[in-house]
């Protein structure tokens, strides 16, 4: 977990993963990270931990789902690929995709020149059938270029009853664990009802969901007041907590409430890391400009 403060942070160091599976090495002209950054952090970019899976990654990921992907794969991909290495030339090292916004291929190609192994790759499957999910599974590997993934979720999640009605699906990416093709599975909540339910599961690994403090008009599923105990008492669980919509999907037009939402979602003390949806390189410079000046 973040055990941190709107004063300051210990910056953890990337730990490495269990087993190089594609060989990828990161080339000598690759970006190095910004001297701002490295001076806030010396240490190296700050990292959480995802609950009991004991798997490390930057705190901050590169979204690619906003607006259900569309700006990123109609950006195209020279364009993405730079948006993607303004993020890890400055460390982040979690890409958070899926396979409804498109971008596996672009994620793939972006991470062209660096070192996979230093990488959490986080991606969804919409599907609903055991079948679908192991042709999903596969499917994604082959797009990605990668032998495992970091997390695989289910993405969606609606229904309070999901742990019943998706258990087929779930018995696949459990299955997908210990065959060492995901290293950690889970779901996306997309309601306090779906949330809730998680604290029935108790092979579950991650959580995606979604807080800031400003409310369901900006994305959330509810009050920060009935979201935020739900998402304590699964990370009491040891359950991996990923934030999302930490600005609103956009909706937060300022860099005072950019920044109270990023000093609001640190502070909890029960979000292990967070993804959030860049579409400019600016914006990447801000959100890690602001991490330094709370964190660093």
């Amino acid at each position: 977990m973040l055990n941190i403060s709107r004063r300051g942070f210990l910056a953890g160091t990337a730990a490495a993963a269990a087993a190089l599976t594609v060989n990828v090495t990161r080339a000598e002209d690759a970006p190095k990270p910004a001297e701002a950054v490295k001076k806030a952090f010396p240490d190296g970019f700050p990292t959480g931990t995802l609950g009991k899976t004991g798997l490390k990654t930057s705190i901050l990921g590169m979204g690619t789902g906003m607006g259900n992907g569309n700006p990123y794969y109609n950006m195209g991909e020279v364009a993405f690929s730079e948006l993607m290495h303004r993020g890890f030339d400055q460390g982040v090292r979690y890409v958070d995709t899926a396979q409804n916004y498109r971008t596996h291929m672009y994620v793939q190609r972006s991470l062209r020149g660096w070192n996979r192994e230093d990488f959490h790759i986080l991606t969804k499957t919409p599907s609903r059938t055991e079948d679908t999910v192991k042709s999903d599974l596969g499917r994604y590997l082959y797009e990605l270029n990668t032998g495992y993934l970091d997390t695989l979720l289910l993405h969606c999640m609606f229904s309070g009853k999901w742990p019943t009605e998706l258990a087929g699906p779930w018995s696949v990416l459990q299955n997908a664990k210990k065959e060492g093709k995901i290293r950690s599975a889970g779901v996306s909540c997309h309601s306090l009802d779906a949330l809730k339910a998680c604290l029935e599961v108790d092979d579950l690994d991650v959580v995606l969901a979604r807080i800031n403090p400003y409310g369901v008009d900006f994305c959330m599923d509810d009050t920060p007041e009935n979201v935020v105990p739900v998402l304590q008492a699964l990370h009491e669980k040891g359950v991996g907590v990923i934030a999302m919509k930490v600005f609103g999907e956009g909706r937060c037009p300022t860099p005072e409430m950019r920044r109270e939402s990023l000093e609001f979602v640190l502070g909890l003390g029960c979000v292990d890391i967070m993804t959030i949806g860049f579409t400019k390189t600016s914006e990447v410079d801000e959100t890690v400009g602001m991490l330094a000046e709370i964190l660093g």
